[in-house]
């Protein structure tokens, strides 16, 4: 988006939100000294003595920290210039964190569908909840399957500086496609980029983050039920799956009781790469429609077994897969994923 477009769209959404408080009465400024570190807009108003206040305006393109953090700080050497003065941020999406920052720095912000917060003099607008398409399309291409390859190499082994190159391979993703997710990740200050390459700087808000972006593929879960315990289904479905030289792998309860036993679900959860109406006649499982005692997924991406590992002589998803998977499953699952989270990730 031109900039010019996004001042244009910036100044209906302050004036609709403002239009709430009747004596206010805002009117837009000329804004003589346009520089890259003066603010984008100027709002005239009047508070409720009739005492004047200035509304200093950065408008972004992007809601993102990074972007958030940059404009705070142009409003931050502004500020002095112009008496009572206020500073707002405007963008198409304002994201949780950047409206956290814009709170603690005593900036108000506005994104373009009216979700705002202003507080001035005896001023207090607050608007939450209002869906916001711009949040859907930033969201998507970082949580995108592509993507989310790129995600879990990062969260697999966040102590290690990634080049380019070697990400990609890793991932099995394009250099470009890295690079996209490189430059949004680092928008989201999700990352720390230095010579020796990129690192993940805050992996527990990654991955909280993507887990409330997530979901489970529905139309890729098989049920069934079995009377042979938890424990010797486990062993006979890994077993089966070496034997064939299959990618199966448990996840969800199934690995959460293995890496933090914290919760007790009575329920199979695993990965497999198999045929499910082969491998239900090979360990004579019957399929259901409800009260299953085995939830088999076929992945729509083979790297959920990125970094699987073996535990009890038992193959499992990584910690960060089965975090993931918990908590796709909510209730319980939060709770497990919660564990996993505090004793094997540590983070």
């Amino acid at each position: 988006m031109k900039q010019k477009d996004m001042e244009s769209l910036a100044t209906r959404a302050i004036l609709t939100c403002l239009a709430e408080v009747p004596f206010l009465r805002p009117t837009r400024q000329p804004n003589l000294n346009k520089s890259p570190y003066e603010p984008d807009l100027l709002f005239k108003v009047s508070g409720k003595d009739k005492k004047q206040y200035t509304l200093i305006v950065m408008a972004k393109s992007t809601g993102q920290p990074r972007s958030v953090r940059d404009a705070i700080a142009v409003l931050a050497m502004s500020k002095n210039k112009y008496p009572n003065s206020y500073p707002v941020v405007v963008a198409p999406y304002i994201s949780e964190q950047s409206a956290d920052m814009c709170r603690q720095a005593d900036v108000g912000y506005v994104d373009l569908k009216g979700n705002c917060c202003l507080a001035f003099d005896s001023v207090f607008i607050e608007r939450t909840g209002i869906p916001n398409e711009a949040e859907k399309r930033e969201l998507k291409y970082i949580y995108s399957p592509r993507a989310e390859r790129v995600l879990r190499v990062l969260l697999n082994d966040v102590s290690k500086s990634w080049k380019t190159v070697d990400l990609a391979q890793a991932a099995g993703v394009s250099l470009g496609h890295v690079s996209n997710i490189r430059k949004r990740l680092e928008q989201g200050e999700f990352l720390n980029a230095e010579s020796t390459g990129i690192q993940v700087s805050r992996p527990k808000d990654l991955l909280e983050a993507w887990s409330k972006n997530y979901k489970m593929r529905s139309d890729t879960i098989y049920r069934f039920w079995s009377p042979q315990p938890l424990p010797e289904l486990e062993d006979a479905l890994l077993s089966y799956a070496r034997k064939k030289n299959l990618q199966c792998a448990l996840t969800a309860f199934s690995a959460g009781a293995l890496y933090a036993p914290m919760v007790i679900m009575p329920r199979l959860f695993a990965y497999c790469t198999e045929d499910m109406d082969k491998l239900a006649t090979a360990l004579r499982l019957k399929k259901v429609d409800s009260g299953e005692s085995i939830q088999l997924i076929r992945p729509h991406d083979d790297s959920v077994f990125i970094d699987s590992r073996k535990l009890q002589g038992k193959t499992l998803v990584s910690p960060v897969q089965a975090y993931l998977d918990l908590m796709a499953l909510g209730g319980r699952g939060e709770e497990a994923a919660k564990s996993i989270m505090g004793q094997v990730l540590k983070w």
